[in-house]
């Protein structure tokens, strides 16, 4: 097993616009696609890859977030995403398959002012873990929308 980073362009991250931000009560977009995760060298069936969204502000908090699975990821057996900070990467989105459409709501129960903020920079990633067969390397299909509400503590009033 072995885990694979990649940078998500900055081409597929979204600032949402104050009127969408007031609607959903996120702030921010990332959208993944399967050839993101498609990595050629792995090739293992447990493989992960780790995808960067965003580099956090050095104050931060999140206080919001979901995945919106738009077309199921083909290719392999099995394929779990987590979502969170470098600093706890299941804390938004905890181990949930990414196989079929769905709406993925925050993890129950995380705390959000103990795993979701810190006064150090972080970075906020999406990992995907391969299981049963297959592997990164053969994926043929997928896309998600990850929404998050970022806030920058330095910025408030």
């Amino acid at each position: 097993m072995a885990d694979y980073p990649v940078t998500l362009s900055s081409t597929r991250i979204s600032p949402l616009s104050t009127q969408e931000e007031s609607a959903t009560g996120f702030n921010t977009k990332f959208k993944i696609l399967y050839s993101d995760i498609a990595v050629a060298t792995s090739t293992v069936s447990t493989d992960t890859v780790t995808v960067t969204l965003a580099a956090l502000p050095a104050n931060w908090f999140i206080n919001a977030g979901a995945v919106v699975i738009s077309t199921v990821f083909a290719g392999t057996g099995g394929l779990a995403l987590t979502v969170g900070p470098t600093t706890s990467a299941a804390a938004l989105i905890s181990s949930t398959s990414v196989l079929t459409k769905a709406t993925l709501n925050q993890t129950v129960g995380t705390p959000i002012m103990t795993n979701l903020k810190a006064t150090a920079t972080a970075n906020l990633t999406a990992t995907f873990t391969n299981s049963v067969s297959g592997s990164p390397s053969a994926f043929t299909a997928g896309e998600l929308d990850i929404y998050v509400n970022i806030q920058d503590v330095a910025k408030l009033p």
